[in-house]
């Protein structure tokens, strides 16, 4: 399987969003909004969902941050390793706006 690793324009902030260095990138590294585009695994674009994603929570797991996402249209939730770009000293301000999206 061939991973996917692309520079795109967020589809919230309008944002000219580069590649990531280290991962996969489909989220935002400044508002964290991304599109479902990944199935299981980051950067395999095999789903055709394309609803958008939301931050819901994160963990730090091994020393490592991880964020977690829901879709706003199927639901699905999908996690994603914090890649060094992102912004995450408001993370917690956008998780708790983005709920009220969701539910």
């Amino acid at each position: 399987m061939k991973k996917i690793n692309e520079s795109f324009i967020c589809i919230n902030c309008w944002k000219n969003i580069p590649q990531a260095l280290k991962t996969c990138r489909n989220h935002c590294p400044h508002c964290f909004v991304s599109l479902h585009v990944d199935s299981d695994i980051p950067g395999d674009r095999a789903t055709d969902c394309g609803g958008r994603m939301y931050p819901t929570a994160y963990e730090i797991k091994n020393g490592q941050l991880k964020i977690c996402f829901q879709c706003k249209v199927c639901g699905k939730l999908h996690r994603n390793k914090r890649a060094d770009d992102d912004e995450i000293d408001r993370l917690d301000e956008y998780i708790k706006i983005y709920k009220e999206t969701l539910y």
